[in-house]
């Protein structure tokens, strides 16, 4: 073995080493990730794995080198198909099928002729595989440049096109230099017996890149997952907190705002309670049917509605009744307001009838002056409003 070819192999364990931990790195960020384009990666790093290291055993068992250099050759042209497919899948052109597999004919027809038509040593045929391997980098930095959206700015997306340039160059240089060595008859540049490292470092910035891309496409995700809980989270939060019939409050949220003092808290709190009963709506759920009677309880909660001002509190309390806090307001204020409530559900229109019906309810009212008072002034209230209901019966 001359001086030439010993830091020159030493340079291909290195890079064939290189390769193996970059193919376990991809592994094991693929088991994590699950990205089809980080398979395609993994597998193209194993490929020039297995091309360095046959390539490597070529120049120490001469009766391996046929085929050493075949799996060289394929290894390498394998690994840049790979490379170009795993950026096809992330910028989201295309993914490979079965159908592209007759891709690899190419590069077994390649991988078996070039080294038996060389007649001048390893460095002949190898100005033609550098070209090939080179046309892939460029080919995959012209897809790595076609990535749009979010991904476009991602930093590990330039460190790949960076990469992808470099060795671009640097595989295109390795062509006319080997053919001008060739055909001078001189010796080979010292530089290139290190020409390994060189193509590592570009391999492990192309790497690198491809780790950051990864895994900024796994923040992405997890950014976007916590968007979405943090949408059901809130959808569930207005479930436990919003009546779905009417869109009132539930009668849970107002013993915990109302009822444990956190929304009546203050000083010179004062206002009224209004105890709302739908008048017959077991008749009428008897008469008409169940989502009739859904009706009405979503058009007498509407009229209510109307009655009240943006900072009055409405809340389902049962199934027919309906609890109305009324900040700053005085009874006679609030009877002012709810007088209105008895023509607003006359000759009321609900859907699967076929005209008007008339509607009505029963209101109890009572002023509290304190948050203390609240639980004490609902119950006087519900008896008012029942008081009330009682008086239209007799009538």
């Amino acid at each position: 073995m001359n001086e030439f070819f010993l830091p020159s192999l030493l340079a291909l364990v290195v890079q064939a080493a290189a390769a193996c931990l970059l193919a376990s790195l991809c592994v094991v960020l693929y088991r994590t990730a699950r990205s089809t384009a980080l398979g395609y990666w993994a597998a193209a790093w194993l490929s020039l794995f297995a091309a360095v290291a046959c390539l490597w055993g070529a120049f120490f068992f001469h009766t391996l080198r046929a085929p050493a250099e075949f799996i060289y050759v394929l290894g390498e042209y394998l690994f840049g198909y790979l490379l170009l497919a795993g950026c096809w899948v992330y910028a989201g052109l295309t993914r490979p099928s079965k159908r592209d597999l007759w891709l690899i004919v190419p590069g077994v027809i390649l991988a078996w002729s070039l080294p038996r038509a060389n007649t001048q040593g390893f460095d002949a045929f190898f100005v033609v595989h550098t070209l090939i391997v080179g046309v892939f980098f460029l080919a995959a930095l012209r897809v790595t440049r076609s990535v749009s959206g979010a991904r476009r700015r991602l930093p590990g997306l330039r460190v790949m096109e960076v990469a992808l340039a470099l060795l671009a160059l640097d595989y295109f240089q390795y062509a006319p230099e080997f053919a001008v060595s060739r055909l001078r008859g001189e010796p080979a540049p010292a530089y290139w017996a290190y020409s390994p490292l060189y193509d590592l470092l570009f391999e492990v910035m192309l790497m690198f890149g491809m780790v950051i891309v990864v895994t900024g496409d796994i923040q992405h995700d997890l950014e976007v997952a916590n968007q979405d809980l943090a949408l059901a989270r809130d959808r569930f939060a207005a479930m436990a907190q919003i009546d779905h019939l009417t869109s009132a409050f539930n009668r849970h949220v107002f013993h915990a705002l109302v009822g444990s003092r956190q929304g009546l808290e203050g000083t010179n709190v004062r206002g009224c309670i209004a105890m709302i009963d739908i008048d017959d709506l077991k008749a009428l759920n008897d008469q008409y049917g169940h989502m009739t009677g859904d009706a009405v309880i979503r058009a007498v909660a509407s009229a209510i509605r109307a009655c009240l001002r943006p900072d009055d509190l409405l809340f389902r309390w049962g199934g027919d009744e309906f609890l109305v806090v009324l900040f700053g307001a005085t009874e006679s204020e609030a009877g002012e307001r709810f007088r209105h409530l008895g023509p607003r559900l006359t000759q009321t229109h609900l859907a699967g009838l076929s005209g008007p019906i008339d509607l009505s309810a029963a209101v109890g009212l009572a002023p509290f002056a304190e948050a203390t008072s609240v639980d004490d002034v609902i119950v006087l209230a519900d008896a008012m409003m029942y008081g009330a209901k009682k008086r239209q019966l007799l009538t």
